[in-house]
């Protein structure tokens, strides 16, 4: 295809191959032919078209020597699509002159950024891997990072998706974690379409997932950041599954292996957070003390305070309730975060994802790690609701599918709360309510009591819900994150319908 400024030769009598389809008895017939046609001529060509030739040639073109027939010379003039893009003009001569002098290997039209180079051989899969699986790696690859690790971080403030930006390209490079992320991903798909093949990919690949963690912990060599990372993930596939017990097993061995490699510090930071999660979010599920506490960020506010002054109490505002100093600290700090994230929000700020989140997973080692038998049922729920808001703020995908153990604790302690319902028990009800999975007995059991003590208040009234969040606001609430769902589950509790 010629270009804006060149010329097109063509002969007097072109040639044509045309595709002649007609019909016959027996069907659609085809059949190809050739056709010439005269072309026009063109008047006073000389003047009009000069004709670049090879400097290797001495010889100029001439209209009149031709050979075997006449040839003319058409200017043509290229379509939108096929012409370049014009240069911006050069505002100094000066600067025009220079480009000019360039030599014509060195100047170009635009600027082209060097692609990286990618692998051409890519690792293969295992061979012990199924064939059929090869059709669906892309599939099962895309609904990870698209659904699964959409999903893992939902706070929309945050700066970063560590799910995405971190850790897959990470599980990619990693035989053993991207066989997992492939098995979860399946086993996802299974769950929604029902697909059998689904199934069978899911199960092979967590086979051989499994195969290879366990010749790496057999040969005794300290673990990678991408084998912590992989077992990581198998504990918190098999926590979002309500198998505590097996996340836990997960959770002690992740923990001793972190050991083995001097601590979280000489983990590679992208990497970290995965391995937080890994050991932090099963012991919160599970309410147990953290394995390990070593590399958390602390809050600047934190109280030092020993276990001799839990004897001691002080008061916290809004309750009826004395709760001990240790406890009223990390309230305090809750709070601020709170505050923090609900500024962000407000002011459309982004927050530094790993910064915030080490705060809470130390929030977290200091909630579990405050239980004690002189703790009474009102300061452990108080406990318990905290953590469930703490997820309810940062885990909001993952929330109700997580928390029935923590929920049937909090229905057990806060019983002997509820002759006198407070503010403060009012949003413990509420979280109760939150965290709960639908459905359940649990639930039930929270809305009756949270309907209750609303009746009481005067807020299960048509236009209760405005007096009702702000209630929950002068505890902990956000409310571009909790109102919507906040709202939904009040008319549930109340029985209202929407005007």
């Amino acid at each position: 295809m010629s270009n804006r400024g060149e010329s097109v030769i063509l002969p007097s009598n072109a040639v044509f191959l045309v595709h002649k389809v007609g019909g016959t008895k027996a069907g659609r017939g085809s059949q190809w032919e050739t056709r010439t046609k005269s072309m026009r001529v063109a008047p006073n060509l000389a003047p009009r078209i000069s004709v670049a030739v090879d400097g290797n040639n001495d010889s100029k073109s001439n209209p009149n020597n031709t050979e075997g027939g006449s040839r003319e010379f058409v200017a043509y003039t290229p379509g939108k699509r096929q012409q370049l893009t014009k240069r911006p003009k050069e505002v100094k001569r000066g600067r025009r002159a220079k480009r000019s002098a360039t030599p014509p290997k060195d100047r170009s039209l635009v600027s082209v950024k060097k692609e990286p180079k990618l692998s051409r051989n890519p690792s293969p899969m295992p061979p012990e891997l199924p064939v059929g699986l090869v059709g669906h790696a892309l599939l099962y690859i895309n609904f990870y990072f698209h659904s699964i690790a959409a999903g893992t971080y939902t706070l929309p403030c945050l700066l970063f998706n560590p799910a995405k930006r971190d850790w897959f390209p990470k599980m990619m490079e990693d035989e053993a974690w991207r066989c997992i992320i492939l098995s979860l991903s399946a086993n996802s798909l299974a769950s929604l379409t029902g697909s059998s093949s689904n199934y069978v990919d899911s199960h092979s690949l967590l086979d051989e997932a499994l195969r290879q963690l366990k010749n790496r912990v057999a040969s005794g060599s300290l673990p990678t950041d991408q084998t912590l990372g992989a077992i990581s993930c198998l504990a918190m596939w098999s926590n979002d599954q309500g198998n505590h017990d097996k996340a836990w097993i997960h959770a002690q061995g992740l923990a001793e292996l972190v050991k083995l490699r001097g601590g979280f510090s000489k983990i590679d930071n992208r990497m970290r957070s995965k391995v937080y999660r890994g050991v932090f979010d099963i012991a919160v599920d599970v309410d147990k003390p953290p394995l390990l506490d070593e590399g958390l960020r602390d809050s600047p506010s934190r109280e030092i305070i020993s276990e001799d002054s839990l004897d001691s109490e002080s008061e916290l505002p809004l309750s009826e309730c004395r709760i001990p100093p240790r406890l009223s600290s990390i309230f305090h700090d809750i709070t601020q975060l709170n505050a923090v994230v609900d500024d962000a929000m407000a002011r459309n700020i982004k927050l530094d994802t790993d910064h915030l989140y080490e705060s809470v997973f130390g929030l977290y080692n200091r909630l579990l790690s405050c239980q004690s038998d002189k703790m009474g049922d009102c300061e452990n729920s108080l406990r318990i609701s905290l953590i469930l808001y703490i997820k309810s703020l940062t885990s909001n995908g993952r929330f109700n599918a997580t928390s029935m153990n923590l929920v049937r604790k909090l229905q057990a302690s806060i019983q002997g709360c509820l002759h006198s319902p407070s503010p403060l028990g009012r949003w413990e009800l509420f979280m109760g309510s939150m965290a709960s999975s639908e459905g359940t007995v649990e639930q039930r059991w929270f809305f009756q009591h949270s309907a209750a003590a609303m009746a009481e208040s005067h807020m299960a009234s048509e236009d209760g819900w405005t007096a009702f969040q702000a209630e929950l606001n002068s505890i902990l609430w956000v409310k571009p994150v909790h109102e919507a769902a906040g709202y939904c589950l009040w008319l549930q509790i109340t029985g209202a319908q929407p005007t």
